[in-house]
């Protein structure tokens, strides 16, 4: 059963009934890609590939482990249940949404630096939520961030970073908590913005199993 966590004001209502069709497609490349190396083949033909799954799309693929267990992962690491167990995506929406994640699906499962791969044997306790990212808006001054609505972008000296809406929740941040962290993120110095850097801001549609 997938659970819908929209960002504020974003309309997650309208996609809802195919949101377990994207999380099961998840799911499924990466379970085919741990065991073949390749992704599943999906023809666009496809009497289920409706407009939206069709329509170039910026997503991120986030997975979280179901259940604490002991050294389970490759290299001997040990997980407790609830941490990230890796997040990946594109910013820029060149690839139809069915195949956006797909792709983001197995990267965020094999080629987050911060982790070793996933294991075939880690997937049945991992979770996947998917976020679909709305298109990126110029943000000039803090007042035009909202909290629980807008994640953000920012780009500068050929660095960026981005933060998901629920981020600047989940730590409680304000909104200059949130760009300070996000200029960390990027590699930049904490006041980067506004003077040396752009910053953007977007909304997702959130959802997850």
């Amino acid at each position: 059963m997938s659970m819908i966590k929209p960002s504020e004001e974003s309309s997650a209502a309208p996609h809802a009934a195919l949101y377990p069709l994207l999380l099961r497609l998840a799911r499924e490349a990466i379970a085919q890609f741990l065991a073949t190396g390749e992704l599943p083949t999906v023809e666009r033909q496809e009497d289920w590939l409706e407009e939206w799954l069709q329509e170039p799309a910026a997503v991120f693929v986030t997975l979280w482990v179901r259940e604490g267990r002991d050294g389970t992962a490759e290299g001997g690491e040990a997980w407790t249940a609830g941490e990230l167990r890796g997040c990946v995506g594109q910013i820029e929406a060149t690839a139809p949404l069915f195949i956006a994640v797909q792709e983001a699906a197995v990267k965020a499962a094999t080629a987050d630096p911060r982790f070793y791969p996933v294991s075939p044997g880690e997937l049945d306790n991992l979770s996947i939520e998917i976020s679909v990212l709305s298109p990126l808006r110029r943000v000039r001054s803090l007042e035009a961030i909202v909290i629980g609505r807008d994640g953000l972008l920012i780009v500068g000296d050929r660095r960026r970073g981005l933060l998901l809406p629920e981020v600047a929740v989940d730590y409680g941040w304000g909104r200059e908590a949130f760009v300070r962290a996000l200029c960390h993120k990027a590699g930049l110095p904490a006041d980067a913005w506004p003077g040396k850097a752009r910053l953007y801001a977007f909304t997702t549609e959130s959802f997850s199993e």
